[in-house]
């Protein structure tokens, strides 16, 4: 019976787990310090190879 309770602990624990990093990876993803790196990798796509600085096309 005591296997049983701590494996239903663990389910339990793992799941608590996965719900606050879900969070925190929302919380992060949402923050205005990344906006702009966000909003530059959105563009990537779009930009000329002429329009890109030279520090983007060294990350290429």
């Amino acid at each position: 019976m005591e296997f049983l309770s701590t494996e239903v602990f663990w389910q339990s624990a793992w799941t608590v787990f996965a719900f606050v990093f879900f969070i925190v990876v929302i919380i992060w993803a949402w923050s205005g310090k990344r906006k702009d790196n966000f909003d530059t990798a959105a563009r990537m796509a779009l930009d000329d190879d002429e329009a890109l600085s030279d520090e983007q096309q060294r990350k290429r």
